[in-house]
């Protein structure tokens, strides 16, 4: 079972523009991507432009000199219908937020606002909740996990992980604590 999302951009007119994106569309997967590597207009309109996407890897262009296929993907790198399936009919699609909201086959919806903010709400939620500013819910749900956000590790947070990473921040807490009561105090 895939968690589905919505990847998209607010248009002038106040319509979006977006692509469906198959794979890990939650949080602290597809939120934290974009936040990371899709933090300028230019580079979400060229993210879009591929059309709707298995997979939303840090990249965007595979390396020509070798194989990037949707049987053979290169690490980190988008997965698209079209560029990567051969699929047709993919492209994406301009929309509203109330259609995205009532489609049952989007659970997460991201948008890169006019402001140049990620935005986001998850299946029917948009009602009650509104958008929502990405960064403050991906700090959210890191804090429902009990850590810090790990830099640069993107999926889902199995509990043995999640056990190691709470031991691994406190130690690490503990030498921070060590080494500035050893330097004294600042002037």
């Amino acid at each position: 079972m895939a968690t589905r999302s919505f990847i998209g951009i607010e248009k002038n007119n106040g319509e979006y523009f977006g692509v469906y994106c198959h794979c890990d569309g939650y949080l602290t997967h597809n939120g934290a991507i974009l936040i990371d590597h899709y933090n300028s207009k230019a580079r979400v309109e060229k993210l879009l432009k591929l059309g709707n996407l298995s997979y939303l890897g840090q990249k965007i262009d595979p390396d020509p000199d070798y194989t990037h296929s949707f049987s053979k993907p290169q690490e980190g790198v988008v997965i698209a219908y079209g560029r990567d399936r051969g699929e047709e009919d993919v492209a994406g699609k301009e929309t509203t937020l109330e259609a995205i909201n009532d489609d049952p086959w989007i659970d997460y919806a991201y948008f890169f606002g006019k402001d140049g903010k990620w935005k986001y709400f998850t299946h029917g939620d948009l009602k009650e909740k509104g958008l929502r500013d990405l960064e403050q819910g991906l700090e959210e749900e890191f804090k429902g996990i009990g850590i810090r956000r790990p830099e640069g590790v993107y999926g889902y947070y199995p509990p043995q992980f999640v056990r190691k990473l709470k031991q691994l921040q406190k130690e690490e807490d503990e030498a921070a604590k060590s080494k500035k009561a050893k330097s004294g105090p600042s002037l």
